[in-house]
């Protein structure tokens, strides 16, 4: 019976990865299959933990479609059976990512609060590069896209920069090109609403320059700078510039077609 346990308990962990790797590849329906196999895995052999990150799952599926009521129902779904664990973190900052997106600054502020106070009561991970595991850094990723969406800037842009800084390696290339991409496309936003287009398009296309091989949240992210650079600078050849960009990576996305990129 044990062996029976573990053995479903780490079929559900690799289903649940390769669900991620579908939705990356903007592959929606088989990556619903996938997290609703690890899901029923997990439910199976009462394992909190994993049932918790397949409702994360849906939740990070809700944010990047744009259905941000469905964030976070899932994301407080999950609460309710993660137990405190890094599963139980990342819920509470996609709820927070959910209620930043309604623009609830309170309730949003309120779950940044509560993932970083489980968050300091679990262990410093010794792989915090899992992708299972949430630690200090991905508070900070987190955190700055929130508070970019609620057009809290000037900590939008300390939590990006701090994202960056602790992300580039001392030859300038990144140990984690999707935080980092992110990142640029934050302080591209927080600039864009300052008034600066040269800053904001160049920080909107570093993040297209990193090397990366998930296209899903970055066209997500980019439409939401091109939004406002088309909103504040239409007519500005910067801001066209940025917006080929930005039609180009969504045609890769969609046609699967990663050379669109180059």
């Amino acid at each position: 019976m044990d062996q029976h346990r573990e053995l479903l308990v780490i079929t559900g962990w690799l289903t649940a990865l390769l669900g991620c790797v579908h939705y990356d590849l903007g592959e929606r329906e088989e990556a619903e299959t996938a997290r609703r196999a690890a899901f029923e895995m997990g439910r199976q052999v009462g394992h909190g933990e994993l049932m918790g990150w397949a409702h994360e799952m849906s939740a990070w599926f809700a944010l990047v479609e744009g259905r941000y009521e469905d964030v976070v129902t899932a994301a407080r779904m999950g609460q309710a059976v993660a137990g405190t664990s890094s599963a139980m973190v990342q819920l509470t900052l996609q709820e927070a990512r959910g209620l930043a997106r309604i623009g609830d600054r309170r309730e949003a502020d309120r779950a940044l609060t509560r993932g970083a106070e489980v968050l300091g009561s679990l262990p410093v991970p010794d792989h915090p590069d899992h992708h299972f595991v949430f630690d200090h850094a991905k508070w900070v990723f987190y955190a700055a896209t929130c508070y970019t969406w609620l057009a809290d800037d000037d900590r939008a842009e300390e939590h990006a920069r701090e994202t960056i800084q602790m992300h580039t390696r001392p030859d300038g290339t990144s140990n984690a090109p999707m935080r980092v991409a992110d990142a640029h496309i934050d302080l591209g936003i927080v600039h864009a609403r300052r008034g600066d287009l040269d800053a904001a398009v160049n920080e909107g296309l570093a993040a297209f320059d990193i090397d990366r091989r998930s296209l899903t949240d970055l066209v997500n992210r980019a439409g939401d700078l091109d939004h406002v650079l088309r909103k504040r600078y239409r007519r500005e050849a910067l801001s066209e510039e940025f917006h080929e960009r930005f039609i180009n990576a969504r045609r890769a996305l969609h046609t699967r077609r990663h050379e669109l990129l180059d």
